[in-house]
């Protein structure tokens, strides 16, 4: 190479320093020439050089270092260039600016960016201060309306993230202005509602699965009758059984449960009477014997107690617990006589 050539050469390099001085020197130039506004619409419209546009904000940011928006495009632009922690300290000092639509932003994408990093934590002490943080900036969000309601279904779902029923129950609620008939939306809102103790939504949304889903009547009818009960209607909850009941000898039962309940003790006992008749099944058909003469008994109806065992004991004289339960019945309700003739028939069974 002749000494022309390295003359040439040496013309054309730059040393770091001499280029750092060129961009401060043309960073201060167009600060000078040209207006803020303008510079900011040129670095939002950059979506190639992240970094060049950050050297940029943060220069201006040192001719204004109280420029909130200066703060929210820097945040923003460290974020798409991977500084997240950069964007985070920034976005902390937007979280409690008094320019609403910073706030929002600033609460909104520091949330985004926090849940992010729970994932990537890997002990649960780790997790719950990071729950923490995000439920204090899910709070924020829910409480100052920080959110579009094109966003609805992403904060319903969050708001089950950071566990805060309330906040799910006001965002399902929006989603079933959309989504009236979903039943899938209605049977939480309804779970919700109680769990909120909102008992008028939680009968609203009852009614409202009972006429959009019939496969599941049956079950919602139950959970009628238990709402029914939860709010102390007895007289509506007893209205249901005997509908019911007239078809369908589980809701019998539970018409008789409910009357022992309610201190019916006649009443239950009669129902466990009408299911003895009905069944086949010995077990079961003993067992509503059973109930039917301990209702009377806790009724203190001793004296029909022990009228109702004599009249089916002939009945269970082959089985060995049914003649100990009858003869233990006798003799709790003074029945003596009753008592005695069981025990003689029972010597004869056993020594013939």
């Amino acid at each position: 190479m002749s000494h022309a050539d390295k003359k040439i050469k040496k013309n054309y390099v730059f040393t770091y320093k001499e280029l750092l001085f060129t961009f401060v020197v043309f960073s201060v130039i167009l600060i000078v020439l040209f207006p803020k506004g303008v510079i900011k619409e040129q670095i939002l419209a950059e979506n190639s050089n992240y970094d060049l546009s950050m050297l940029y904000l943060k220069n201006l940011l040192k001719h204004s270092p109280k420029d909130e928006s200066l703060m929210l495009i820097l945040a923003e632009q460290s974020l798409r260039s991977g500084k997240r922690d950069l964007s985070l300290r920034l976005l902390e000092l937007l979280l409690q600016s008094k320019n609403k639509e910073y706030r929002f932003r600033a609460n909104t994408l520091s949330y985004e960016l926090q849940k992010e990093n729970y994932f990537y934590l890997k002990t649960d002490k780790a997790r719950a201060a990071q729950k923490k943080k995000l439920v204090r900036l899910f709070d924020n969000i829910y409480r100052d309306k920080m959110y579009r309601m094109s966003e609805i279904d992403k904060w319903y779902k969050e708001a089950s993230f950071v566990n805060r029923p309330r906040a799910r129950y006001f965002f399902l609620q929006k989603k079933l202005q959309k989504e009236p008939k979903n039943i899938a939306l209605i049977e939480e809102g309804y779970y919700l509602a109680q769990r909120l103790n909102r008992k008028k939504d939680a009968v609203y949304y009852l009614a409202q699965l009972q006429k959009y889903d019939p496969s599941g009547v049956e079950k919602w009818t139950l959970d009628d009758y238990n709402i029914k009960l939860k709010y102390g209607e007895y007289k509506k909850a007893e209205a249901i059984l005997l509908k019911k009941a007239k078809k369908s000898q589980v809701w019998t039962e539970r018409l008789a449960n409910f009357y022992l309940m309610r201190g019916s003790y006649q009443s239950a006992s009669n129902e466990y009477l009408s299911l003895y008749e009905k069944e086949k099944h010995y077990k079961a058909k003993r067992r509503y014997f059973y109930k039917a003469v301990k209702s009377l008994q806790a009724g203190n109806y001793l004296k029909g107690a022990a009228n109702l065992v004599h009249k089916y004991e002939k009945n269970y004289m082959k089985d060995r617990s049914a003649r100990d339960f009858m003869l233990k019945i006798y003799l709790a309700t003074g029945n003596l006589e009753y008592a005695s003739n069981l025990s003689k028939k029972i010597l004869n069974r056993e020594y013939k």
